[in-house]
């Protein structure tokens, strides 16, 4: 960012003090998009999508994540439980938004790009912003690991350009007062019966045919295959146990380990030796690493220190070509590592004898769970015709083998409901008194309830949280104006990949 804050070189000019490191677990943890990395030139827009801007946006991922901008990853998808469903997502719609920005004519200025850098918490002390803390962040998470400032940068402007779209895509967003009125169903405390209905031994073992299991193989050959595994040697360079180094002493120190770290890799390069020989050469101790998956994961290692070491190094392990490679240096955390392949292990179609226990178990989860759906909706039918032909529903329930519980005076909202309280009361929320719900899934089974009464709500409570309520509906409607934009916009991107076509 110097070259945006060239008014303020003699503010710059501070000597650098104390900085608080942040989420090297995001920073540095380089996974990789292998549905992207796979495919040579994906295609948006028209045009080929390189594997240099692919590790661009992948880049700007992990520094979005790093940086805070929390608001920018869940809009793009960037938040998703998968983390390469995460990514994937995040960089398509990272560039359908940088196209739409400048289409529309709503880029940031310089100007609005260092202001937003300088109102970073992450560079305040207080409420000023402070060079030092943003000089520190540059020298001890951006250059060793070859970010620059102009991704920092560019993180900014993408964040900007979100709110600049959002602002227009979301303006119809609004809340009528029919719809707030019909919020305070949370606040009335609901008195109900609940049926429920619990899983048995029967639904739980349902029988899987050899024929079927098969078949899905036959049909699913390419899913069933085993995971790639590799293993390692390398060198690792970290601070001393118990360091407790701060600001530049600790900047001084980081810089002395990834010079030793690059010292490695240079010899490595120069001399067209492996990495035990270069180890050897500087009088280094070479450590192994048991094979591993992408994950991290080691199926003959319990060891703390080595699941954490093959979790760090798995992402940059499996960029490598194979075997004999030698890494970069990779940093996570206070250490920086190198390290050569010493082992692969691809991945293979599993045989049916492999397969089966996997299949079988899928198939068997799959059954049971229709199994018991279609057993409880039957049971369900039967007592609501049970209702209708004079019996109680204490007799119908009976009748059918499911349970019958009392509700009463619990208010969905209150922030002493159970979670199952919760989960009941929330399926009272369409009917009308005396109305049986359909059935719902639950930790337990399944459960069908039936509202006896809902009295009326708490205007206190309505009114301490009416402020609360009116923001959510809103925000959730721009953020489904601003999904349905998204959507549309990336139809129109034309996103293609060989053998794959998605909007």
């Amino acid at each position: 960012m110097i070259h945006l804050f060239r008014k303020n070189q003699r503010v710059l000019m501070l000597l650098i003090a104390a900085l608080t490191i942040i989420a090297f677990v995001f920073l540095y943890n380089t996974e990789q998009l292998d549905d992207l990395a796979n495919v040579q030139n994906p295609v948006i827009y028209g045009k080929a999508l390189t594997q240099v801007a692919i590790d661009r946006h992948v880049k700007n991922y992990q520094l979005t994540m790093s940086l805070g901008q929390y608001d920018l990853l869940r809009k793009l998808g960037g938040m998703a439980q998968e983390r390469e469903a995460a990514l994937s997502e995040f960089v398509w719609n990272l560039i359908v938004l940088q196209h739409q920005s400048r289409e529309l004519g709503v880029e940031p200025t310089d100007d609005q790009v260092t202001d937003r850098i300088k109102n970073l918490p992450l560079f305040k002390s207080g409420d000023q912003f402070d060079p030092r803390k943003y000089s520190a962040f540059v020298s001890e998470q951006l250059t060793p690991r070859g970010f620059t400032e102009r991704q920092l940068e560019e993180v900014m402007r993408d964040a900007i350009r979100l709110e600049s779209l959002s602002a227009i895509v979301e303006a119809p967003a609004a809340m009528s007062e029919e719809e707030l009125k019909a919020t305070s169903k949370i606040f009335q405390p609901v008195t109900a019966e609940v049926l429920k209905f619990n899983k048995d031994a029967k639904t739980a073992n349902a029988p899987v045919a050899p024929e079927e299991i098969a078949a899905i193989f036959e049909n699913n050959k390419a899913v069933f295959n085993t995971t790639e595994t590799r293993a390692i040697n390398y060198v690792a360079f970290d601070l001393p146990e118990g360091s407790k180094l701060e600001g530049k002493d600790k900047t001084e120190a980081l810089q002395k380990l990834a010079n030793a770290a690059s010292g490695i890799t240079d010899s490595i390069a120069q001399g067209s030796v492996s990495l035990e020989t270069a180890a050897k050469n500087a009088g280094l101790k070479i450590e192994k690493l048991a094979a591993f998956d992408r994950t991290g994961s080691q199926e003959k290692n319990s060891d703390p220190k080595a699941t954490l070491v093959a979790q760090s190094l798995a992402p940059a392990a499996f960029l490598l070509a194979g075997q004999g490679k030698s890494s970069d240096v990779v940093q996570s955390g206070d250490a920086f590592y190198v390290f050569e392949i010493t082992e692969v292990n691809p991945a293979r179609p599993l045989t049916l004898d492999e397969a089966r226990p996997q299949i079988e178990a899928r198939l068997r989860s799959q059954k049971s769970d229709q199994l018991f759906t279609q057993s409880t909706t039957s049971a369900l039918n039967s007592i609501r015709s049970a209702l209708l032909s004079g019996k109680t529903l204490n007799e119908a329930a009976a009748a059918q083998g499911a349970t019958l519980e009392n509700l009463t005076g619990v208010v969905p909202a209150a922030e002493d409901a159970t979670p199952e309280q919760q989960l009941i009361t929330a399926s009272t929320l369409l009917l009308k008194e005396g109305e049986i719900s359909n059935i719902a899934q639950a930790p337990w089974g399944a459960f069908a309830v039936r509202l006896t009464a809902r009295g009326p709500a708490d205007p206190k409570a309505f009114g301490e949280r009416e402020t609360e309520i009116r923001t959510n509906m809103i925000r959730n409607k721009r953020d489904l104006l601003f999904a349905e934009w998204l959507r549309t916009s990336r139809e129109a991107a034309k996103i293609t990949m060989p053998g794959n076509t998605q909007g």
